[in-house]
């Protein structure tokens, strides 16, 4: 079996159903409204034997224009158009409309068939011809074969399956790469195995048993059986009207529209950018989005990237697509189409880029690639998020990302979950990080540098901790940070208080020195220079820094000197007596209970002593 679809377009009652029903004896118009009032409301579908021994899927699509929207959800998956023009009546609107709408989706063959030939005489037989040729002289059909039969008496039915065989010959299959996809068109439930879903492969292949994901929906499911064209099958693959049985699924979970993929690859938007090609100028407001097999509404807006329309369109629904993906815009009232339109990228992370529209309108591979990346800005993109904007496996990005990171254009900063940035953004928050170090050293000369959490929440954006890592790395190689102990510093820069501040400093310590081993508390110290807390604050820290000042409580500093001749005091004391008790830290530094006991609780705090039930003996800090 040739993995090709054919599908009918034509204006209504010109007999896209009685022609199908001549050439595969089956009847597409399977509901009952269809059957009474003799007109296809819903997508049909069936197969067609043809004399080479291929079989080939067959598309039914309603002629009404009131039901342009299932036309829309079969026509998505045609690889060759049957364009069904009535010879009683000729071209007619929903047959300009139907090529259109097939010229804006890509289609590009197909073939032309004159039907109801038995309805009329020779003469109009030949004005019908020349109605067609004229019609299609301008379309995508202009060298397609024209065939005229009648579904009636079957004159001409023997002849259009050979121009088939002969058409899809040369027709290319829809590849069996990439990541699988099957757009549903129908829903339903079958008593025994519960509900089913239909739809054309878009690409690749599907497995029974396979665990695949209901998106935009995001419930999980399991692939229980599959069918192509009514046969049971183990697989099923791009090209191939394909029917599945979903395993722990009912039939409200889901609706035509969604995307049956693997679990875990893509990602709901309701944000794409696209090129467009216009029919007409669209109006302000809403306007219908058909995309695959979904029907949604959104908001453009348009822009001119080197003389090419590129839209933002915003969607009031969640829908799920890939780069490349084409679509279709209607009018909501006027029911009209507007435009054709092959998205760009399927989830746009920043406001509108010209630059990024123009790498993604590029046919280069690398030339999309770094486009995608651009958009992701410092946040990173991994290779999997990468693979899944081009609906592909992995592997057909890596020689992009290869090429790019040899050029230096990309970088990746997470080789474990294989994460890329921009090399200009990299650059760009290198040269923000030492501005950001250089304002802290600015209004905090007396810190010895800025921590790392500090500097990273002071960068714009939300900065990947692994890239920042990197980026910090890659600029204390070149020399031009350094990171001392928690802080991050310039270079070669030294902390000062200034001139003013420093005097302060020096009268701290000077009158710590003279208070001996009973050093007023911060705030007293304050008070006396006529200083704020804050100021305080940054001086005694200062002084601490540089070992001159050691605290011994939250509010009680004493002097390196001071500290140093209390250690000696207590090794000597316990040297002599074996241990130390609280009465005795008061003896030999003459002290009270008050300044005692802070003492003793910081000797213990830094391991110079060690407490034994009631008594202090020296410890491994000693």
């Amino acid at each position: 079996m040739k993995r090709i679809i054919i599908g009918t377009a034509g204006h209504v009652d010109h007999g896209k159903t009685s022609l199908i029903k001549a050439m595969t004896g089956v009847d597409c118009d399977r509901l009952k409204e269809e059957k009474q009032r003799g007109l296809t409301i819903e997508l049909g579908f069936t197969s067609l034997d043809l004399p080479s021994g291929e079989k080939v899927g067959v598309v039914d699509v309603p002629g009404h224009v009131r039901f342009i929207r299932h036309m829309l959800s079969g026509a998505s998956g045609i690889d060759l158009v049957m364009l069904v023009v009535a010879a009683d009546e000729g071209v007619m609107p929903q047959t300009i409309e139907h090529i259109q709408i097939c010229s804006l989706l890509g289609i590009q063959r197909g073939v032309v068939v004159l039907t109801k030939t038995d309805m009329v005489d020779d003469d109009l037989l030949e004005l019908a011809f020349s109605d067609i040729r004229d019609f299609i002289s301008h379309t995508f059909l202009k060298d397609a074969p024209v065939v005229a039969v009648s579904s009636m008496n079957g004159n001409g039915i023997e002849e259009l399956k050979r121009v088939l065989d002969e058409q899809i010959r040369s027709l290319e299959e829809r590849r069996i790469t990439g990541i699988p996809i099957l757009p549903v068109d129908r829903v339903f439930t079958i008593k025994g195995f519960g509900t089913v879903v239909t739809g054309t492969m878009k690409q690749g292949v599907f497995e029974e048993d396979q665990e695949v994901e209901i998106q935009p929906a995001g419930r999980k499911a399991r692939v229980r059986h599959i069918q192509v064209h009514g046969q049971e099958t183990g697989r099923a693959m791009a090209g191939m009207r394909t029917a599945i049985n979903l395993q722990g699924f009912s039939r409200e979970d889901i609706d035509r529209g969604q995307w049956v993929v693997p679990a875990g690859v893509f990602k709901p938007t309701r944000l794409i950018d696209a090129r467009l090609d216009l029919l007409d100028k669209p109006r302000k407001g809403e306007v219908k989005i058909h995309i695959g097999t979904a029907e949604l509404t959104g908001e453009m807006s348009l822009h001119s990237v080197d003389e090419l329309i590129v839209a933002r369109i915003r969607l009031k629904e969640p829908v799920i697509a890939a780069l490349g993906d084409r679509f279709i815009i209607r009018s909501i009232s006027p029911s009209l189409t507007l435009a054709g339109g092959t998205v760009l990228n399927p989830s746009p992370q920043r406001r509108f880029s010209e630059e990024i529209a123009r790498d993604l309108l590029s046919a280069e591979k690398i030339c999309q690639v770094t486009g995608i990346v651009k958009d992701a800005g410092v946040r990173g993109i991994s290779k999997k998020h990468l693979a899944a904007v081009f609906a592909e496996g992995v592997s057909s990005v890596e020689r992009a990302i290869g090429d790019l990171l040899s050029s230096g254009q990309i970088i990746r900063f997470d080789p474990n979950n294989d994460l890329y940035v921009f090399d200009a953004y990299a650059r760009s928050l290198k040269a923000l990080m030492l501005e950001k170090v250089g304002e802290y050293h600015a209004a905090h000369a007396s810190s010895p540098g800025i921590s790392r959490e500090h500097l990273r929440s002071s960068l714009k954006g939300s900065v990947d901790p692994k890239l920042f890592h990197k980026l910090l790395t890659d600029l204390m190689k070149k020399g031009e940070i350094e990171e001392i102990g928690p802080d991050i510093r310039k270079k070669g820069f030294t902390p000062t208080l200034g001139d003013a501040m420093e005097a302060v400093g020096e009268k701290v310590y000077q009158m710590l020195s003279a208070s001996g081993f009973e050093p007023p508390r911060v705030q007293e110290l304050a008070e006396k220079l006529s200083i704020g807390p804050k100021q305080m604050e940054e001086v005694t820290a200062f002084l601490t820094r540089q070992g001159r000042l050691i605290k011994i409580k939250d509010d009680v500093y004493a002097t390196d000197v001071m500290v140093s001749r209390l250690k000696d005091k207590v090794r000597e004391f316990i040297a002599e007596n074996a241990s130390l008790a609280p009465a005795d830290m008061k003896q030999i530094i003459g002290v009270s209970r008050k300044y005692a006991i802070p003492f003793l609780e910081y000797l213990d705090r830094i391991h110079f002593t060690v407490r034994v039930e009631n008594v202090r003996k020296l410890g491994l800090g000693k």
